[in-house]
């Protein structure tokens, strides 16, 4: 597992603003959603996504957010503000985005267009350091040379999510140790204290919403691991797909880490989003953005993945 990042290749492409953003949505589900998207969002994922067909709802009461495949439609509510649930839905809409982006005209069966994912995922896969080696290493004691690892993006992002330099400190420690799931408790916590004040953020920024994102890189980390590190959905569901070449990989896992990968694209917060997966998984991150980039291009059809 490869921590460190290069932060030269950290280049955050703005693909519209939020106003541009409403004007190049396709149906009323689309326009009411991609404004609360990250003005930073990676240029590559809203193109993508406008590359993929018209992407429509249904809801029914009480269902949870998913993506049917076989008929291209987000189970979700027109409106977000109409729901107890609030603006975590922005984050449940920007995952299910991610899987119309990887499965629109394919199948189960097929896999998405995350398939190309595989081997990468065996790579990082092979450089995996187990929990229990893990808790052997010595966490950094000094906070300053922590915090360089992340780069100045990703840095400022975490700094002004917590609003707190000490525990900014204590997360940097955390993740640059290979503590990714101590991290991400943290960042969880800390937001959601954030949540109980009285203040209302802007959808966009609301503390229940970025907590649901950092509960999602856990995801991606655990899609990647097969459940080894991170926490997401259950082993049995991930292996309940068709196998792929690779031990204990199927198109769940590869399905999961692209959808996940996509969200962290795409919400506010993205240069920390983005720079934890891809700190995590290195390979498996940068084959997604391949696959993604090409789909944005056009060059992924709809019954062959390249």
């Amino acid at each position: 597992m490869v921590l460190g990042p290069d932060e030269a290749s950290v280049s955050y492409a703005v693909m519209t603003s939020a106003q541009s953003r409403r004007r190049v949505g396709r149906t009323p589900f689309e326009r009411h959603y991609l404004p609360y998207l990250s003005d930073n969002a990676w240029g590559d994922a809203i193109r993508a996504l406008l590359k993929t067909p018209p992407v429509r709802r249904k809801y029914f009461f009480g269902a949870p957010g998913s993506y049917r495949i076989a008929s291209h439609y987000i189970v979700a509510p027109a409106r977000f503000e109409t729901m107890p649930e609030g603006a975590v839905w922005i984050g449940v809409v920007a995952h299910e985005f991610g899987h119309a982006v990887d499965f629109h005209g394919r199948s189960v069966a097929q896999g998405g267009r995350s398939i190309w994912l595989a081997p990468a995922m065996q790579r990082d896969r092979s450089g995996f350091v187990s929990r229990i080696d893990l808790a052997r290493r010595p966490v950094p004691a000094e906070p300053t040379a922590a915090l360089r690892r992340f780069p100045a993006a990703a840095r400022a992002c975490r700094v002004g999510l917590l609003a707190d330099c000490d525990a900014a400190e204590r997360v940097a420690r955390a993740w640059s140790s290979g503590q990714l799931e101590e991290a991400i408790a943290i960042l969880i916590r800390l937001r959601r204290m954030r949540a109980t004040t009285r203040q209302r953020p802007a959808p966009r920024h609301d503390p229940v919403l970025q907590s649901y994102a950092f509960a999602k890189i856990g995801a991606f980390i655990a899609a990647v691991y097969d459940l080894d590190r991170g926490s997401g959905p259950s082993r049995a569901y991930l292996r309940s797909f068709r196998g792929l070449p690779g031990a204990s990989l199927t198109v769940g896992h590869v399905a999961e880490a692209f959808a996940n990968a996509f969200l962290a694209d795409v919400l506010e917060g993205t240069e920390l989003l983005s720079f934890l997966a891809r700190s995590a998984a290195p390979h498996t991150h940068a084959a997604y953005r391949a696959v993604l980039a090409r789909i944005a291009d056009g060059q992924c059809s709809p019954l062959q993945p390249s």
